[in-house]
C-alpha cells in the first residue's frame, strides 16, 4: 500500500482514508509497541495514543515513502516513555498488610529524607533532576524537551546535585 497516496485525505480528516491506513498499518504498530510493553491491554491503549498523535500531526509528515517508519517511530517513542514511567512505580496493594506496615521501614525514612531534599530545588533543577535520574533522559533529551542549551541543563544538573549534597549534610 502506498500511504503516501492518503496523506492529503488524512489532513483534511476523511474517514475512509484514515479506515485504510489504519487497518493496514495497524498490525506492525501493535507490534512494535508489544515488543517493548509486553502486555495486550496496554499496547492497545499505546495504539489509539499513537494515530491520535500521528493524526493530530500528520502536517508534518513529509510524503517520502517512509509513513510506515514514521508512524513506527511514533509508536516506539509511545512504548518507551511508558515503560519508563512504569518501570519506576511500585504497585502496592492497599489490602495488603505487609505492604501497609512498610511505611515504617527506614526504606520510607529514606523516601521521606529524599522528598524532603528534592523540596529545595526550584521547579527546573527537580524537572532536571528527575528527567535524569528517575526517567533516564540524558541531558541532550532533556534540552530538547524542555527547549534549553545543551551547557544550560548540565550546568542546572551539576548546581541541582551541589545543592542536594549540600542540604543531605546539613541534614545530617
Amino acid at each position: 500500500m502506498n500511504y503516501d497516496d492518503y496523506i492529503d485525505k488524512l489532513i483534511e480528516k476523511d474517514e475512509f482514508a484514515f479506515e485504510k491506513v489504519y487497518s493496514s498499518s495497524y498490525k506492525t504498530v501493535f507490534l512494535v509497541i508489544k515488543s517493548i510493553v509486553k502486555s495486550d491491554d496496554v499496547a492497545l491503549d499505546l495504539v489509539q495514543d499513537t494515530y491520535i498523535q500521528a493524526i493530530s500531526s500528520i502536517h508534518s509528515y513529509k510524503k517520502n515513502g517512509k509513513f510506515l517508519a514514521w508512524i513506527c517511530s511514533i509508536a516506539h517513542r509511545k512504548a518507551i516513555d511508558y515503560y519508563r514511567r512504569e518501570r519506576r512505580l511500585v504497585n502496592i496493594d492497599v489490602t495488603d498488610s505487609d505492604a501497609l506496615l512498610e511505611s515504617h521501614t527506614p526504606e520510607y525514612e529514606k523516601h521521606l529524607v529524599l522528598e524532603e531534599l528534592l523540596s529545595k530545588l526550584n521547579p527546573v533543577e527537580y524537572q532536571v533532576v528527575m528527567l535524569y535520574n528517575v526517567e533516564d533522559y540524558t541531558h541532550r533529551e532533556i534540552a530538547e524537551i524542555l527547549g534549553k542549551p545543551l551547557g544550560t541543563i548540565t550546568w542546572t544538573y551539576n548546581k541541582a546535585i551541589k545543592k542536594l549534597r549540600k542540604e543531605a549534610n546539613n541534614e545530617t
